[in-house]
């Protein structure tokens, strides 16, 4: 037997509970006076006591209970060792394409069935199929997950040490960006691609961009970039302030990243966006030199909070030291690791504001040393909608295939080597189960003493 948390054996120490009341629990004597002897008077009254058990099975029944009630608090489990078997073996392909799966691999599937492999919808739920599924084409179900999440789910389903055959194509785009590690060996069989070129039309940063893919790339190329429009910028900062030079080197490598010009505190016309990098209130001069519809990004002031904490940006953290106390009510851009807010946004008839409660300085955080920096003023520079990544990879028309020594290492990852594997099986509930029957006979004991007391 083994514990998952030995630390509430410790409640065995309230063994000693029992024991004391067992040990000191003496009946008061009574005196009984004789007519003959009533007339010599009082005498000097003496007593005795016995420090011994007198019902040993209540006794062993309390202590029994206490032991039990500690089991439960530490958790027992029996560790299980089972041999992996092809019994449980799995086939797993998505339904809508299953009809051709068959056609083209009927031989393999057969032989499969007839080993005791039982098929499944690679899918959410991994509900069962059956040779009747390739009879018709069902409309095309879209998988809410990428492979890896499907891979790890499925671990919840599949015999470990089994094996399971995978029928996919060999799409780099639906494997995300980490290989899970399962209980059970993974066998997968690509399947032919029909379509091997596709291209579509993709829009980022105000450009529009024509991609072409295959199985071998995908290659985006502009198609207007003539026509974009420079990005003007506005920055003002107090006198001995050096936060200008982080947020310039910024715009510069968006501005060669996106190839979109961006003019900094240009004379010509209003600004895009106004970065005002001062503890002071927004002056109405520079508020007014932004454009209608353009973004203010603005330092807040407030109380003053030091704190060793992190920004959180795109699932990572950028180490926090100080900032203010937010006191707008806006939408949350970016956090704290307790959830203060660092920029929160809200919208005016004229502006889009960012409020920043913090600032573009070393000695207030590391954002300005961070590549995060670039990606996180993306959005705010450029006004994108959904800057999430700075690609398209993610588009479904891609082509790119997985090559043979990526398709190697996904298989040696989801492939154990061990024929035997240990299970922990808790052992809870028969626990729970005979501390009530004991609980049950204590009291139909302790109530029988009582009565018996009472008799007496």
């Amino acid at each position: 037997m083994h514990f998952l948390y030995s630390i509430g054996l410790f409640a065995l120490a309230g063994i000693i509970v029992p024991l004391i009341i067992h040990l000191w629990n003496v009946k008061q004597g009574k005196t009984l006076k004789i007519g003959s002897i009533a007339l010599l008077g009082e005498s000097s009254s003496a007593s005795s006591k016995s420090i011994k058990i007198n019902d040993w099975l209540l006794f062993i029944l309390r202590c029994l209970l206490l032991v039990l009630l500690a089991f439960i608090l530490a958790q027992p489990y029996l560790k299980k060792t089972t041999a992996g078997s092809n019994k449980n073996g799995w086939i797993l392909v998505e339904k809508n394409i299953f009809p051709q799966v068959f056609k083209t691999h009927q031989k393999t599937i057969d032989s499969l069935l007839k080993k005791g492999y039982e098929i499944h919808d690679f899918n959410v739920g991994f509900s069962p199929l059956t040779l009747k599924d390739t009879l018709y084409n069902e409309t095309k179900q879209v998988n809410t997950l990428n492979y890896p999440a499907l891979f790890s789910a499925a671990d919840q389903f599949i015999t470990p040490g089994a094996k399971v055959y995978f029928f996919a194509d060999h799409r780099l785009n639906p494997f995300g960006n980490e290989i899970p590690t399962v209980n059970y060996m993974l066998k997968w069989i690509p399947l032919n691609q029909s379509d091997t070129l596709s291209n579509w039309i993709a829009t980022y940063a105000g450009k529009k961009y024509e991609a072409k893919s295959n199985p071998s790339n995908t290659v985006y190329q502009a198609l207007n970039s003539s026509d974009v429009a420079p990005i003007s910028v506005a920055i003002h900062e107090n006198p001995g302030i050096s936060d200008r030079k982080y947020l310039i080197a910024a715009l510069k490598a968006i501005e060669s990243f996106t190839g979109r010009k961006i003019i900094i505190n240009g004379a010509a016309e209003k600004a895009n966006i106004g970065f005002w990098l001062s503890d002071n209130p927004v002056s109405a001069d520079f508020r007014s030199s932004i454009a209608p519809n353009g973004a203010l990004f603005q330092y807040e002031n407030g109380k003053l909070v030091t704190s060793a904490s992190f920004i959180n940006l795109y699932g990572r953290q950028v180490k926090l030291s100080k900032r203010t106390e937010a006191n707008h009510r806006a939408e949350k851009i970016w956090s704290d690791g307790f959830g203060n807010a660092i920029l929160t946004k809200d919208k005016t008839n004229i502006l889009n504001i960012f409020h920043f409660y913090s600032r573009l300085n070393p000695q207030w955080n590391e954002l300005v040393w961070d590549e995060l920096f670039v990606k996180a003023l993306m959005p705010i520079v450029i006004g994108d909608k959904d800057p999430h990544d700075f690609g398209f990879e993610n588009n479904p028309a891609d082509q790119r295939i997985v090559s043979l020594k990526q398709k190697a290492v996904i298989e040696v990852n989801k492939t154990i080597s061990a024929t035997k594997t240990t299970q922990n099986k808790p052992i809870g509930t028969a626990i729970w189960v005979a501390a009530f029957l004991i609980f049950v006979a204590e009291r139909i004991l302790s109530f029988r003493k009582k009565t018996n007391d009472v008799k007496n």
